[in-house]
């Protein structure tokens, strides 16, 4: 009897770990060389690693079965449209695609929870954040807050009406909420106002907040609030700065530190996503926080930052000793420490990468090739972005007379965290780097008539096989197809 049970329990946990969601749907008008993807989020958002391509066959029918060990929100791409993706262990789902409208149906077991979840649109800015113009901080109430309430209030009344779960609805709900705070926390800080005037309103506004999740089920807009809350306690922290007693009380309150240069120290140390870490580890609960911080490791390791994720990763490994995270964090670690050290020839960083002084004199080595310039810096999102892309683009590319030039612009102090990016995301072709200060000789020297343009990151230019500068608008390589033609041109 006794091995009867274990076997049983054995059996059960094995199903268990092996929980799955079926996917299965048809579409039509997919374009020519697109595909349909879903993407499994490791935490949360989107990673191109987590990627699943759904093969589709002569009618435009697709079906996969995913291992799936907790309930998440996902992502289901086609052609150039997107949608949030409601999985569930041991569920199924069905959709109906088409291609050119990006039109979407649901059925299956999970249809009416994700018929809602697409519903309410909260991949998308609300209308108030989309608009250019800012209003200011004395009209934010009447003409944002309470519109957007109104608004709310309609949507979580269609929430209530559904045939939904009770906990189903408690996650629209909540998430509903979040995205509306996430964005009006966005909107403050995009709005230009004195900075003592956001502050003071982001302190105002999200004082009424509470860190402890709404849904047992925590979606991406609960981790794009709780970004807004970080930012809320700093905020509301460094409003003491004038009282050193306050100040240093609302210090160690956020992150544990009692002075205001202890924090820098661990700042320059280790980096500002460490010291949100330290402020979502006080602030928020034991579970949160270790996905948070296991969301960011994955973050920077994307990104190439890997001394500050290999921190990142340790400080895990010391508070979560047992993270379900921990053994795909440490194979993205070891992979990305025997690229860096694996010698490659194609990374070319001159001797005089910092010290020369004209951007036209440097690339007369490289007359009679076409040269595409990258004007960026390792702080830049955008930029980083954009580098994606351009491996396709050097693909394209291959055995043509073209060279790829990064003129980055960082601190003398970031010489290191510049060098392991450029080597971590293996981004050959040829590396120069200026500080600020300096970097202003060179955007007089490629725009002399324009300051306008000065300082922003990224740009691109082109030079001629002869080393002119080629003129016009550059594309970036987002542009794809449109760079690649830009480029045969000179040729």
């Amino acid at each position: 009897m006794k091995r009867i049970i274990l076997t049983v329990v054995a059996v059960c946990g094995y199903l268990f770990s092996c929980a799955q969601f079926d996917l299965k749907g048809h579409i039509k008008n997919l374009p020519t060389g697109e595909a349909v993807m879903v993407n499994v989020p490791f935490v949360y958002g989107y990673f191109d690693d987590m990627n699943t391509s759904l093969t589709t066959d002569e009618y435009g029918n697709f079906s996969i079965t995913l291992a799936l060990d907790e309930e998440k929100i996902g992502y289901l791409r086609w052609g150039d449209h997107e949608a949030f993706l409601w999985m569930r262990p041991r569920t199924d789902l069905t959709v109906e695609l088409d291609g050119s409208y990006g039109q979407i149906a649901f059925g299956g077991g999970m249809a009416e929870a994700n018929a809602l979840l697409h519903k309410l649109e909260l991949r998308k800015a609300p209308p108030f954040f989309t608009d250019s113009k800012r209003v200011a901080a004395n009209e934010m109430e009447a003409a944002i807050i309470q519109p957007c309430l109104k608004q709310l209030a309609a949507k979580m009344a269609q929430i209530d009406a559904s045939p939904l779960t009770p906990s189903e609805k408690e996650f629209l709900k909540a998430e509903l909420h979040y995205h509306f705070v996430a964005y009006v926390d966005l909107y403050v800080r995009t709005a230009r106002w004195p900075r003592d005037v956001w502050s003071n309103f982001i302190i105002a506004f999200m004082q009424r907040e509470s860190p402890q999740p709404k849904s047992a089920l925590q979606g991406p807009m609960y981790y794009a609030f709780i970004d807004a809350y970080v930012g809320f306690l700093a905020s509301r922290a460094f409003s003491n700065r004038d009282d050193p007693t306050k100040f240093a009380e609302s210090l160690e309150s956020v992150y544990g530190v009692g002075s205001f240069d202890s924090l820098m120290a661990i700042a320059r140390a280790h980096g500002e996503t460490f010291l949100n870490c330290m402020a979502v580890k006080r602030a928020f609960d034991a579970s949160t926080t270790e996905r948070y911080l296991a969301q960011q490791v994955k973050v920077k390791y994307r990104d190439g930052e890997v001394s500050t994720g290999n921190r990142l990763l340790d400080a895990l490994e010391r508070h979560n000793r047992n993270s379900a995270y921990l053994d795909t964090l440490a194979s993205m670690r070891a992979s990305l420490m025997k690229r860096m050290a694996t010698v490659n020839n194609d990374i070319i960083v001159p001797e005089d990468y910092r010290t020369f002084t004209s951007i036209k004199a440097f690339i007369q080595q490289f007359k009679g090739k076409v040269i595409y310039l990258d004007i960026w810096g390792t702080w830049c999102g955008p930029c980083k972005v954009e580098m994606q892309y351009v491996p396709a683009i050097k693909e394209q590319m291959e055995g043509q007379d073209i060279v790829f030039l990064y003129l980055d612009m960082d601190d003398d102090a970031d010489d290191g965290k510049w060098r392991e990016y450029i080597q971590a995301n293996a981004v050959t072709g040829v590396h120069l780097r200026k500080n600020n200060e300096d970097i202003q000789a060179i955007w007089n020297e490629l725009l002399p008539d324009d300051p306008s343009k000065h300082g922003r990151y990224p740009t691109y230019f082109i030079f001629d096989r002869h080393g002119s500068l080629v003129a016009g608008e550059i594309k970036r390589p987002s542009d794809g197809k449109d760079l690649v033609k830009q480029l045969e041109e000179y040729l």
